[in-house]
């Protein structure tokens, strides 16, 4: 399976660079994997020979690189969404309807804090398997989702915060045409190499890969 993971050129590039190498090295096996950090690698041309896409960019992306990522995945190919993707603030509503759901800067529950990522009691997906119940995640950030009407979504991952009533929206998958698409809440501190040091996480997004490549 080829994918394709793309940061833009902001801080998150490191980290995105090092989950390429991660999924390209023997630990993910059937996994070949490219880093880009430019746009023009989203056009169809380049696009069509991955099949699955994970985005770990920041900023906007492009209205014409928005309409790429969805043509790729209503063909078929699969995209896993990581963090601030969905932040409203970077401006591509056609992306966030496609991912299923948007943040916004103006909710409180956006400091950095220790907290756990949950399994939905009752909810059972291949992205799960070898998942534990809980695990931790240091300094980063939960969101307070926003959903599209008429675009459902299914959730799989909540956190203990309960401040702003019960969370149940840090990880879900939906389908657009043929294709399947995940998002996944967690993300910082990208300083600290979360991808690489936090085993369950980083067991989270392999599976999450695979499930949205059609395995």
């Amino acid at each position: 399976m080829n994918v394709l993971v793309f940061a833009d050129q902001y801080r998150y590039g490191k980290a995105a660079f090092e989950l390429a190498q991660f999924l390209d090295s023997t630990a993910t096996p059937g996994i070949r994997a490219d880093f880009a950090n430019t746009e023009n690698l989203l056009e169809p041309a380049v696009l069509k020979n991955y099949a699955v896409l994970v985005l770990f960019n920041h900023n906007n992306i492009t209205a014409i690189h928005e309409k790429n990522i969805s043509e790729f995945v209503a063909e078929g190919r699969g995209l896993v969404a990581l963090h601030h993707v969905i932040n409203k603030a970077n401006g591509n509503p056609e992306l966030t309807r496609l991912i299923g759901g948007f943040y916004t800067l103006e909710d409180r529950m956006l400091e950095h804090r220790d907290f756990n990522i949950v399994r939905i009691p009752g909810v059972e997906h291949p992205i799960l398997e070898g998942i534990p119940e809980k695990f931790k995640v240091y300094d980063d950030q939960d969101f307070r989702m926003q959903f599209y009407p008429g675009e459902p979504v299914n959730k799989f991952l909540s956190c203990d915060l309960q401040e702003n009533g019960p969370q149940e929206d840090c990880g879900w998958t939906r389908t657009e045409g043929a294709g399947r698409v995940v998002y996944l809440s967690p993300g910082d501190p990208v300083e600290k190499k979360p991808f690489l040091v936090n085993q369950p996480l980083t067991k989270l997004i392999v599976n999450a890969v695979r499930w949205a490549g059609g395995e």
